[in-house]
């Protein structure tokens, strides 16, 4: 490595100088713990208007992410010299590895090795609208995993003129239209082609490689047929291949993926017709000022996360496609010209050895074939004729030669992966680690199953489903293996407590006894003290003089003991703070001027985003994790992999986090700002505030919202785009009056103010135009509001679908392992449609990883570690009327309540009564309660946390809960005995997201209620019974009030879902099972 005088560039550290030719300087640099490459161009750009081209478009390479393509980190400017920073990785181009010349080349199948996961990446980046632009076999790169690495992508963008002084490599690959100064997608698929018909054939299609002699060449000179040069190509290939080759670029496969398609069906002796294309990927392009851009080329490799096969269409496909395998590292044959006069005539098939026996014949066709349990398959060969339909193997050779593919595949196991789960597996077992620190430590065979899960899916980077019951210990068994394997982890759970649980108790354990490492909570900005707000407070005197709590909190700061090692986390105080202190002093990103503060040096959240950056694993909420994914990865550190704990909560998370609502609340804080009344027209503050009461008057008195609150909204409101443009004349306003010397502090608040302003006159406008209502379901209801009172009307509008946005923003752009308590449901597997049990389909289609596109998760049911059939009783009785509503309802709800009543006198209280409504809830209790002589808790009457620490604290307690008790809620031993549901917990059918989700489903035709309601329920009861046993010693009974379960069809699929407790339909049996309890127990009931 060189030395190099340049020592940095923006964030990062020069630590090398690998490379230099007259357009670019190439660097090895360093941020933190990452290494990186630079590419720094040797040309400035000094106009404005060349730097606005060449950052717009190195914005969408950025976009750019899979396996087989380099991605760029960043790109930026040192002075007038652009400069673009990549991941740093090895390989050398394939061409080199393979050694051709012109009297040797590749065979047929072996180009579809390389041909195949090419045309692929192109193709998905075709569907960004991204083009190569400078497809050469130098940019075509292999690792020594033999994974192809595409790299090289041309800076410069459609329509500008390229003037690269180091162009030689590019030009002889370059289509017509491209030597002429524009490229498309068609142009990538030439270049390409070029390639292929080179490894082919040993020599490019036309040897000039100068610019204007190609060109005249092209236009003028016929292409020497590929099968004149070598005659293992067969007919239908040469076809494809000058398809792809045509000069004029609407002749060419619709799409570069087309090509490769049709190439693997002429290999296969697939009969099809070469249809000419519909359209090709284009580029947009902004207006050009300055046409002088040099185009650079990039030539820095990388590794990236497996491609997203699901994203590479970008046009429909011209044949039936097969999954790619991509390239295997296979023993490449070189075709000679002497092997290749040989093999003109089908020969009986002999035997030879390599790393795996394979017959010899006229051709090798890898048939993308994947064995759900085995993998890939392997090279298989074929005897070939000129006749479409011959291909074909006698079939006791056929099965010979998948044996021994099967065997190398086995023989071929990465020593990396069985590395790792053995070392992961010896820390678990008995005799490990752990047993030999932690006296009376036992194993457990359903976490040491999940390490090996979590071991095997981190190693082959692969997205893992696993579903583990409680008692499994599931923090344990993905920890180890993420520490052990060295890689940076987002680790996201459920919420806050769920965090603290994992980041105070799981993670210091593992530092303790597994092995150090750094981990780092990662909160909102808003569970983080201000330091700026609390000076501003204090110099206010109002609070500081007033309030004890905040003199307390301020001291507690400034306290030399205590202060020092506060990490400005409210829940870390040790102390309680209002909230209306605490929402004085928390952090607000809206009023954080960030380096701009004085407070900079000391601030928390700085000091929580560095701790993260140094870390291996940052432990997050879905929410923080989903925000992260929405501005593209910016907001928590570069990570290997993520782990959802909890991950049945991901689709709603999802939607609650990207539903848009607008309340009056938003409105009124928003026109008290301080600079907003300053820095704006009066009339236009008093026109927003009364388009605002207008609004809410308009929503009040005209719009029923039945006996629930909520309506859905069907048409634009013509009141709310008018409050839409109010505010956005108001934004208008601020940015006319700002004043021009304003301090940095105050100029950065400013201009954040004014984007709150646009923001919420956007939103405003997106909630009221339901312009889009394929995309979102819109909707006004009353909802609790924290800061107000009662309930407050607002309206909302909520994604109907985010499959296709988590799909994209998380599980395409790293590997993530999923597991919950919870995840598999039934409801039919299109990917195994013999199996009935539960599954994952479900949970699958709703996040984004299609059961049928995605055939490399890897899934998993762990075995339960709770023995139902010997501490549980399962009761369903028949003779209770069906959930009802309406008329008949009154009854309904006292038969239930008197069956609820008898319950809780056989179990002594103890118990958790869960219900799916409020109105039953109430009416149940108002039933039981002068009956029942046990403490009686009631949702509503005081906080979760209260109530719980209320239920521990209380012997024979019986509460009532709604949805928020039906999980998260670990009470174990005697505690409680008895969890007793009211019914299957059906979203309500009026529910706007709900109701609309189902008629899009109804309206695609699709069973809506066997793929999406059905499940979903299923799932919600697995969380509800799910409460009652919480260690192995725990004993009790589980009621189902809901007669559907033997009256409908589904009953029976949803009690196969469940644990497999005894069941019984006589209520006598509970009584029994309690007394028996009693009685083994010396219990004091008895």
């Amino acid at each position: 490595m060189a030395e190099v005088e340049l020592k940095q560039l923006g964030l990062y550290d020069i630590t090398g100088l690998l490379h230099e030719s007259s357009t670019s300087t190439l660097y090895s640099g360093k941020h933190r713990k990452k290494d990186v490459l630079i590419q720094r161009l040797t040309t400035p750009l000094t106009a404005i208007e060349d730097k606005i081209v060449f950052l717009a478009h190195t914005k969408q390479l950025k976009k750019v992410k899979a396996r087989t393509i380099v991605p760029l980190i960043e790109a930026n400017f040192d002075g007038d010299y652009g400069y673009l920073v990549f991941e740093h990785t090895t390989g050398t181009p394939l061409n080199e590895q393979l050694e051709l010349t012109s009297d040797a080349w590749l065979t047929p199948v072996d180009v579809r090795l390389y041909l195949s996961p090419l045309a692929n990446a192109l193709s998905y980046a075709h569907s960004l609208h991204v083009i190569h632009g400078n497809l050469h076999p130098g940019n075509i790169l292999i690792d020594k995993q033999r994974e192809i690495l595409l790299t090289g992508f041309a800076i410069t963008p459609p329509g500008f003129t390229p003037a690269l002084e180091d162009e030689t490599a590019a030009v002889p690959y370059m289509a017509p239209e491209q030597l002429q100064g524009q490229f498309t997608g068609a142009s990538d698929q030439y270049a390409l082609a070029v390639i292929t018909y080179e490894w082919l054939c040993g020599r490019r299609p036309y040897p000039a490689t100068d610019r204007t002699q190609l060109l005249q060449q092209q236009q003028h000179e016929v292409i020497i047929p590929p099968r004149s040069l070598n005659s293992a190509i067969s007919a239908t290939v040469e076809e494809v291949l000058l398809q792809a080759l045509a000069l004029d670029p609407t002749r060419r496969f619709p799409h570069i993926k087309a090509f490769a398609d049709a190439y693997l069906n002429a290999l296969l002796g697939i009969s099809r017709p070469i249809t000419p294309p519909v359209r090709h990927a284009t580029v947009p392009t902004a207006p050009v000022l300055h046409k002088t851009v040099t185009t650079q080329p990039i030539t820095v490799p990388t590794i990236l996360d497996e491609l997203p096969t699901a994203a590479l269409e970008d046009a429909p496909a011209a044949a039936a496609d097969l999954p790619d395998t991509g390239p295997l590292p296979l023993e490449i044959t070189r075709v000679t010209k002497k092997t290749a006069e040989k093999k003109t005539t089908a020969k009986k098939p002999s035997k030879r050895k390599k790393k795996t026996e394979q017959v010899e014949a006229e051709v090798e066709v890898t048939v993308d074939k994947e064995d759900e349990n085995q993998g890939p398959a392997q090279s298989l060969p074929i005897i070939e004729h000129e006749e479409a339909g011959n291909n074909l193997l006698p079939l006791d050779v056929a099965a010979r030669v998948i044996e021994q593919a099967e065997e190398a595949n086995l023989d071929d196991a990465p020593v990396k992966d069985s590395r790792l789960v053995t070392m992961v597996a010896e820390d678990l077992r008995q005799g490990g680690v752990l047993s030999r620190r932690l006296p009376g430590y036992e194993e457990r065979p359903a976490q040491i199953e999940m390490a090996t899960l979590v071991s095997r899916a981190i190693s082959k980077k692969v997205p893992a489903i696993i579903e583990a019951a409680t008692g499994t210990g599931k923090s344990l068994a993905y920890l180890v293996p993420v520490v052990r394997s060295g890689q940076v982890a987002i680790i996201s759970t459920a919420n806050k407590a769920l965090q603290e649980q994992l980041f105070y108790k799981d993670i210091p354990f593992v530092q303790k006894h597994i092995k150090h490492f750094e981990a780092a909570l990662v909160k909102g900005v808003s569970n983080y003290i201000c330091l700026d707000r609390v000076e501003s407070e204090r110099m206010g005197m109002q609070l500081y003089t007033k309030n004890t709590d905040f003199q307390h909190l301020y001291d507690f700061i400034h306290d030399p003991e205590t202060g020092l090692d506060f990490n400005g986390d409210f829940e870390t105080l040790g102390f309680k703070l209002s909230a209306d202190i605490r929402g004085r002093v928390a952090t607000d990103s809206d009023q954080c001027a960030w380096s701009k503060c004085a407070f900079f040096d000391d601030c928390y959240v700085r000091q929580m985003r560095e701790n993260a950056e140094a870390a291996q694993i940052i432990v997050v909420n879905h929410t923080l994790l989903l925000l992260d994914a929405a501005i593209g990865g910016f907001l928590l550190p570069e990570r290997d992999l993520i782990v959802l704990d909890e991950a049945h909560h991901l689709e709603e998370e999802a939607t609650r986090s990207f539903t848009i609502t607008i309340n009056p609340a938003q409105i009124q804080t928003l026109l008290a700002q301080r600079a907003l009344k300053t820095h704006s027209q009066l009339t236009l503050q008093d026109d927003a505030m009364r388009a605002a009461q207008v609004l809410w008057q308009r929503l009040e008195q005209g719009i029923n919202l039945g006996f629930k609150g909520r309506a859905n909204l069907e048409i634009p409101l013509e009141e709310g785009l008018h409050l839409a443009t109010a505010i956005s004349d108001l934004g208008d306003s601020m940015r006319k009056q700002r004043p021009k010397e304003l301090p940095e502090k105050e100029g950065q608040l400013y201009d954040k103010l004014l984007k709150r302003v646009q923001n919420l006159a956007e939103n405003i406008r997106i909630v009221f135009s339901v312009a889009e209502r394929d995309k979102f379901v819109y909707y006004i209801e009353r909802a609790e509001n924290s800061s107000a009172r009662g309930p407050v009307l607002q309206a909302s509008a909520a994604p109907l679908d985010v499959t296709e946005w988590l799909k994209e923003r998380l599980f395409n752009k790293c590997n993530v392992i999923s597991t919950s308590a919870t995840l598999a449901t039934i409801g039919p597997n299109p990917a195994r449609p013999e199996e009935k049990g539960p599954n994952f389909s479900y949970f699958r289609r709703r996040i984004g990883l299609d059961p049928i596109e995605r055939t490399d998760v890897i899934e998993n049911i762990l075995p339960l570690t709770f023995d139902y059939e010997n501490n549980a009783l399962l009761y369903t009785p028949r003779h209770l009327p069906p959930p009802t509503f309406g008329q008949g309802e009154a009854e309904y709800i006292h038969d239930l309540a008197l069956e609820m009543y008898r319950l809780v006198k056989y179990s002594h209280g103890r118990a958790f009564l869960l219900f799916s409504s409020k109105r039953v809830l109430e009416g149940a209790y108002t039933w039981m309660a002068p009956h029942l002589p046990y403490p009686l808790l009631k949702q509503g009457d005081m906080s979760r946390l209260e109530l719980t620490r209320r239920f521990r604290a209380e012997e024979n307690a019986v509460l009532f809960g709604l949805k928020s008790f039906w999980e998260g809620v670990d009470i174990a031993g005697d505690a409680l005995s008895l969890v007793v549901i009211d019914k299957l917990p059906f979203d309500p059918p009026d529910d706007p997201v709900h109701e609309a989700r189902v008629a899009h489903m109804k309206a695609a035709g699709e069973n809506w209620f066997g793929i999406y309601v059905l499940p979903q329920a299923v799932l919600r009861l697995k969380q509800g019974i799910g409460r009652l046993l919480r260690t192995r010693e725990d004993r009790g009974v589980m009621a189902i009030l809901d007669t559907r379960l033997h009256t409908k069809g589904y009953g029976r699929m949803v009690l196969n879902a469940l644990p497999p407790a005894p069941r019984t339909m006589n209520i006598r049996d509970v009584e029994r099972f309690f007394k028996q309890q009693e009685n083994t127990t010396n219990s004091p009931y008895s």
